[in-house]
């Protein structure tokens, strides 16, 4: 590669670029981030969303085969997914036939049409069994929700798949990020519409789920650029958490959004909104990604919050 580890110019080489579930909401943001162009295609389950000129978009419903306009690139990021923990419980049976047999048919394509490509999988901090340390990649696999299972799944079909193959497969392990674009079903863009009405509406009260565990939370921009870096320079078969180190509470970031808004609402406790199982600590190790690849986290915490809370503000 061009540039070494350490080095906040990690470009990738030269060469055509496939990602897919380029329209949902890391999509956008990862095309810019990977300086998407003329030649390289972004592919989601219709065409209704924008692209950086030059980008060919290509409709992809996955499991299904890939589409015969797709042609050989160098480097694939296998983004789409079923990606909600809520969705997932919602309907398990399309979460696994979107998360692991949707990986299975993006593979099917690496392998039959572009067997060098660098292959990029986003998996999840989901597939960890809970602890009350920090996680590193060596942690224990064991995940409690539909979603976590799914993407352990498609993690061990893609690096079964790169041994029998010989495809360079890596595996990014996102912990939750936030930030412009996001849906609502999310939480923190869920509470900045529903902040910005009760200021609006002089509402004392807001409802909410289980503030208590701990996460650690991430900037979307700051995520996008670990997976340039790890594509860039990432070892074959290789495992990169996407974290912090540090953790912060549902509760702290609630407040926060909040003091943001300029507003002081009390807090009920609605359990319509809890989950069945929830984890109460996922904090990751980022030593890995950071000594190795060289990347870091950019934006402070609660600058993603009112960077978030901002772009909601302007579309209320």
């Amino acid at each position: 590669m061009p540039h070494g580890p350490g080095s906040e110019e990690v470009k990738l080489d030269p060469g055509p670029i496939l990602l897919t579930g380029a329209a949902g909401f890391v999509g956008s943001h990862l095309m810019n981030e990977l300086g998407m162009g003329e030649g390289d295609f972004a592919a989601d389950t219709h065409d209704s969303y924008q692209v950086p000129r030059g980008v060919s978009r290509v409709v992809w419903r996955l499991p299904s085969a890939a589409p015969d306009c797709l042609e050989e690139v160098k480097y694939i990021v296998h983004l789409a997914a079923v990606s909600s923990v809520s969705s997932s419980l919602k309907d398990m049976h399309r979460a696994y036939d979107v998360n692991l047999m949707g990986t299975l048919s993006v593979l099917e394509f690496a392998a039959s049409r572009c067997p060098r490509a660098r292959f990029l999988l986003v998996s999840s901090a989901e597939v960890y069994k809970p602890t009350d340390r920090l996680i590193t990649e060596n942690s224990e696999i064991g995940p409690i929700n539909p979603y976590g299972s799914t993407k352990a799944a498609a993690e061990i079909a893609a690096l079964q798949f790169a041994r029998e193959c010989g495809l360079e497969v890596l595996v990014a392990r996102p912990f939750p990020h936030t930030g412009p674009g996001q849906s609502e079903k999310f939480a923190f863009p869920s509470f900045c519409r529903r902040i910005i009405r009760a200021r609006e509406e002089g509402s004392r009260r807001m409802r909410v789920g289980n503030l208590s565990p701990v996460r650690d939370y991430l900037y979307v921009t700051d995520v996008t650029r670990a997976y340039r870096h790890i594509l860039a320079g990432g070892k074959p078969g290789g495992v990169y958490n996407v974290c912090t180190g540090t953790g912060s509470s549902m509760g702290d970031m609630v407040n926060a959004l909040m003091d943001i808004a300029g507003v002081s609402l009390e807090l009920e406790v609605d359990p319509g909104l809890l989950r069945p199982v929830d984890v109460e600590f996922q904090v990751g190790d980022p030593t890995r990604i950071e000594a190795l690849l060289g990347w870091h986290p950019e934006v402070e915490r609660i600058e993603g919050m009112r960077r978030l809370f901002s772009w909601w503000e302007a579309r209320t």
